[in-house]
């Protein structure tokens, strides 16, 4: 019989999140070897020796409670497998949960500290295609709504909940075809430039924009709020199959940051001028619907230059209403790519 130091008896409650956890870094491991062998994940086999291993490397990205979790939902887990195999088999699990019993909490000093904002705002290019992936392989029947809504918010940086109040026409402004006009969420509460503002695109193949079409009718759509709901349930389960041990996963959200990161990339370089710099950013800001670039480099992510995507333009009417009260200097750290800009200096 094993020897477990787990409690003896568990509740119905606390069986099923171990469960949950043990099968979450199970799929976890057998996808990186899928990647790195090439293989079918559906094919690949593991051992208990490759989950303890996988486990132990990423120890440090946990706090002493948050590791005592994990190690008590895996060796629970590996303590019932034993059970229920030769007795040979069974020395060979017990073995691994012996090992993993031995490992004490190590976080990191330079790990980031676990609050309760877990929500990403940057993602590879490399990590959007696996979602994307993953998610069409779910039985869920909303997985092609998941995937539509990520294309789209990727393109356009709109905010979940403006989607209704979205409208692409074709472009009524010499050298662009297409114009989204979208109403501003924030405008209530004069954080916005104005009432709505106009992304423009110099072109959109007719897949796109009929992905886009597709999104603003199914968000006009009464149950549009329960399918924001649903989806947004699919996306969480999703990432933590994926990154069952990540600080950070990405949300519906995330979207906008990922738009926002690939305009900064695109309208912000090294050796504008200050005028050159100031009128990107108002851009920037105008694109999001803010009413200051201040609030463009605050509160979303950094540059991006890796992430491909179309970039639309602004309205230069829209982009003449923004407050210009950056601290450009900080702003050009920021940019740089330096992880730890100081706090920016901004004018009242």
């Amino acid at each position: 019989m094993p020897n477990t130091s787990t409690p003896i008896t568990l509740s119905e409650t606390s069986k099923i999140g171990y469960g949950r956890r043990y099968n979450q870094f199970v799929r976890a491991v057998k996808r990186r070897i899928a990647i790195r062998t090439g293989q079918d994940k559906a094919e690949v086999q593991i051992t208990p020796a490759d989950l303890v291993d996988f486990v132990i490397a990423k120890k440090g990205n946990y706090a002493p409670n948050s590791w005592r979790l994990v190690r008590a939902s895996l060796v629970w887990s590996l303590e019932e497998m034993a059970l229920q195999v030769d007795p040979v088999s069974a020395q060979m699990i017990m073995d691994q949960v012996e090992r993993l019993r031995r490992e004490r909490a190590d976080p990191d000093d330079d790990r980031d500290a676990k609050t309760s904002s877990t929500k990403a705002k940057k993602l590879a290019d490399g990590d959007l295609a696996l979602i994307e992936q993953t998610a069409l392989e779910q039985r869920s029947k909303y997985k092609q709504h998941l995937v539509l809504y990520l294309k789209v918010g990727i393109l356009t940086g709109l905010r979940p909940c403006e989607w209704p109040g979205a409208a692409l026409r074709h472009s009524t402004r010499d050298g662009f075809a297409w114009m989204l006009v979208v109403a501003n969420a924030k405008a209530t509460n004069r954080r916005a430039h104005g009432s709505h503002r106009t992304l423009y695109f110099a072109e959109l193949d007719p897949q796109t924009a009929n992905e886009i079409l597709a999104w603003i009718r199914i968000a006009r759509s009464g149950r549009y709020q329960r399918l924001l709901n649903t989806i947004g349930r699919l996306l969480w389960k999703i990432t933590r199959e994926l990154w069952p041990d990540g600080p950070e996963w990405p949300t519906l959200y995330t979207t906008r940051h990922l738009a926002v990161a690939a305009w900064k990339a695109h309208y912000l370089y090294k050796g504008q001028t200050d005028a050159e710099r100031l009128e990107a950013l108002a851009t920037i800001a105008a694109m999001m619907g803010h009413g200051s670039d201040a609030t463009a480099s605050q509160h979303y992510a950094r540059a991006n230059a890796g992430l491909k995507a179309i970039v639309p333009s602004a309205d230069p009417e829209e982009v003449a209403r923004i407050r210009r009260i950056i601290d450009l200097n900080w702003f050009g750290k920021l940019i740089a790519g330096d992880d730890t800009p100081p706090a920016p200096k901004v004018s009242p």
